[in-house]
């Protein structure tokens, strides 16, 4: 079984947990500044930071040294510091045009995403650069279908 730490905005969690739940095996956590003392000595396989973190972040570096995948908004400038000197798979989202996940449009409840790296998953499939339609709802940001892009990628 692989652990998956997901912090997020609250208007994501829904659509993410909804859409996970194809994952199988994996246990799905969301997490949040309070919980993140708690859990400094757990090992996730995978951990996706999408929401700024305000406080403990040294703990949420200590997190993340023990994980192989980080899901990263890029967006989020002041949460930059966090992936100095970490040895793991980085993939980032977000609007930068250097980013591995970026949206490149929105119409009505469809989102089309842009892979604009490879990524390698956990069972060693590698998913080449290409645009991928995704399907949003429930107010999901453009955020939380990068989110869902990321997670599906390491795990496909």
């Amino acid at each position: 079984m692989h652990l998956v730490g997901i912090l997020t905005e609250k208007n994501n969690e829904g659509y993410i947990k909804q859409e996970l739940h194809k994952l199988g095996e994996n246990e799905i956590f969301f997490l949040n500044e309070d919980s993140i003392t708690n859990l400094k000595n757990i090992k996730f396989q995978t951990i996706l930071i999408g929401k700024k973190v305000k406080e403990n972040s040294k703990e949420v570096h200590e997190i993340l040294s023990k994980a192989e995948y980080l899901i990263f908004n890029v967006d989020i400038t002041e949460n930059l510091e966090l992936i100095n000197n970490l040895n793991l798979q980085l993939i980032t989202y977000g609007f930068n045009s250097k980013a591995s996940i970026t949206a490149s449009s929105m119409e009505g409840e469809e989102v089309m995403v842009c892979l604009q790296r490879s990524i390698k998953s956990v069972n060693g499939k590698i998913t080449e650069p290409q645009e991928i339609t995704i399907k949003a709802y429930n107010n999901v940001s453009k955020y939380g279908v990068m989110e869902l892009l990321g997670i599906n990628l390491v795990y496909a």
